[in-house]
C-alpha cells in the first residue's frame, strides 16, 4: 500500500512539473535587467502551460508586492486580464484591466487609500459632429443608483412574450445604444438578434430608462455608447 501512495505522488509531482515553470528576473530602479545583488526590484513568473498564461509578481527589493497580474506572452510581454499595482507600503496604488495590451479600464488611488482618478474605454460619440470613437473616458456614464439598480430595472421591465412560450425560444439579445451629453438614452439597436419579439421587447425596455448621469470626458459631458445584454429564459 505505501509502495502505491508513493507512485501516485510521484507522478502527481511530475505532472505539475510539466505544467508550470517558475523563473526569477532582477530588476535596477529603472527596470534594466540586472543580477540578484543589484536588484532594486524582483519579478516571479510562473508559466501555466496548461492554460498557456504567465503570472507574474514584481516585488519590491523589500519583498514587499508592487504588482500582480496575468500575461499571455512575455516575449514580448502583452497583458491580459486583471493587474494590480501597490505602493510600498502595500497600499493598492493602481488597478487596470488589459485586453491584448490595451488598457480598458484604469482606478488610480493615493497613498491613504482615496480614490484619484477613474477611467474606462469605451465608444464615444462626440456630441458635435457625431464621429464615433474609442477613448478613454473620465467618467462613465450610470444609471440611477448604479449597475445593481440598473439590472433591478430590466428584471422589473421585461416581460417575455406569451407568443413564443410554446416554441420555448431562450437566448440572450444584445442591445446598443447612446447615453447622451443630457443623460438621454437614445438610438436603441439590435447587435445580437434572437427573435424578433425578443429583440422588440428588449428595444421597448431600453426606451423606457430614465435619464442616466452622463459620461465626462476632459471636464465635459460626452455621448457614450453602450451595448446591453438582455438574457431571456422561461
Amino acid at each position: 500500500m505505501k509502495k502505491i501512495i508513493l507512485s501516485t505522488f510521484l507522478l502527481t509531482l511530475a505532472f505539475l512539473s510539466k505544467a508550470q515553470k517558475i523563473d526569477t528576473v532582477y530588476f535596477d530602479n529603472k527596470w534594466v535587467k540586472t543580477d540578484k545583488s543589484n536588484k532594486y526590484y524582483y519579478r516571479v513568473v510562473e508559466e501555466n502551460k496548461s492554460k498557456e498564461t504567465f503570472s507574474v509578481k514584481d516585488f519590491y527589493n523589500t519583498g514587499t508586492l508592487q504588482m500582480e497580474g496575468t500575461y499571455s506572452s512575455m516575449n514580448p510581454e502583452v497583458k491580459n486580464g486583471e493587474f494590480i499595482w501597490y505602493y510600498d507600503n502595500g497600499q493598492k496604488r493602481i488597478e487596470s484591466t488589459f485586453k491584448n495590451n490595451e488598457i480598458i479600464k484604469k482606478r488610480e488611488w493615493d497613498s491613504n487609500g482615496n480614490l484619484k482618478t477613474e477611467h474606462e474605454l469605451v465608444n464615444i460619440t462626440n456630441s458635435t459632429t457625431g464621429e464615433a470613437t474609442k477613448a478613454i473616458i473620465e467618467r462613465v456614464p450610470q444609471f440611477p443608483g448604479g449597475r445593481e439598480a440598473l439590472f433591478d430595472f430590466i428584471s422589473r421591465k421585461v416581460r417575455y412574450p406569451s407568443a413564443l412560450i410554446k416554441e420555448g425560444v431562450v437566448g440572450r439579445v444584445i442591445v446598443r445604444f447612446v447615453v447622451t451629453k443630457e443623460g438621454k438614452v437614445t438610438d436603441p439597436e439590435i447587435i445580437q438578434s434572437i427573435h424578433p419579439l425578443l429583440d422588440a421587447e428588449a428595444i421597448r425596455v431600453v426606451k423606457l430608462m430614465p435619464k442616466w448621469e452622463p459620461g465626462k470626458q476632459n471636464g465635459e459631458f460626452v455621448g457614450v455608447k453602450f451595448s446591453l445584454p438582455f438574457n431571456f429564459n422561461l
